[in-house]
């Protein structure tokens, strides 16, 4: 009878478990924080995860409860979750979805890579946050200079000055790309590792990309055969006027024309 009952007892707490975690994702993506304290106080787990990653941070972070994210970090919440599918930072989703209270307590409680931070931030347009990074720590050369650069090609007035007196250099003059190079890239291109397709084309005598669904874009020469799009990290390496590889973070893609232009 007592081995039963302990049993039985073995059996409900994980099961009790897997609802405290259900609960408690679902309090913090609707922003219910007198559910969230009364889970955590029944030993709900704070870094409770949803199949694609995302903790109650994270969920709370990007919906825009400015309060239940204050009280997530004080009670020790780690800010520096990426998303498993997209693969992207809370601080991604909060930029993009203009919670700029939350972008700064994430980043002043935030340890993550300084440089990627900053990349994060800057292209959000808002000077006081990236002052805030710069404050947090020191980025790279070479991350303050490509910040700075896109702030300038966005003219993004306030945060290139942010920027400029915390060091930035002034970019190099744009490399001159033959015309006919230029045109020889033009095309759909495809990879196997990804499902989807960018388009190549030359406008105004600026090569452009743009992916499927997505807005075009057009990455600065570098050389004449490589190219960068620093607001979204981007490097556009082409072997030849068939083929190119894209690179972007940890992410290495094989991109091969399908269709010429």
């Amino acid at each position: 009878m007592f081995r039963t009952a302990i049993l039985a007892l073995a059996v409900s707490l994980p099961l009790w478990a897997g609802d405290a975690t259900e609960d408690l994702l679902s309090a913090a993506r609707k922003g219910d924080l007198p559910a969230i304290k009364a889970l955590l106080e029944k030993g709900a787990p704070l870094e409770s995860k949803t199949p694609y990653g995302q903790t109650p941070l994270y969920l709370a972070a990007m919906n825009g409860h400015e309060a239940v994210v204050q009280y997530l970090l004080d009670k020790g919440a780690n800010a520096d979750v990426h998303d498993s599918f997209y693969k992207a930072s809370m601080l991604d989703f909060v930029l993009e979805r203009k919670h700029y209270a939350i972008a700064r307590l994430l980043i002043a409680k935030g340890s993550g890579k300084i440089d990627e931070q900053l990349a994060t931030v800057a292209e959000s347009g808002q000077a006081d946050l990236v002052q805030a990074v710069l404050e947090k720590g020191k980025p790279s050369q070479s991350a303050l200079d490509r910040a700075y650069e896109a702030a300038l090609d966005q003219k993004q007035t306030a945060v290139s000055d942010v920027l400029k007196k915390s060091g930035a250099h002034e970019p190099a003059p744009a490399v001159q790309i033959d015309p006919k190079l230029l045109e020889s890239y033009a095309g759909t291109y495809k990879t196997e590792q990804f499902p989807i397709d960018i388009k190549v084309f030359v406008k105004e005598g600026k090569l452009y990309m743009q992916g499927t669904g997505q807005p075009e874009f057009a990455p600065k020469p570098k050389s004449p055969t490589a190219f960068e799009f620093a607001p979204a990290q981007l490097q556009i390496e082409f072997d030849s006027a068939s083929s190119f590889t894209l690179k972007q973070g940890s992410m290495n893609l094989k991109f091969r024309k399908a269709v010429s232009q």
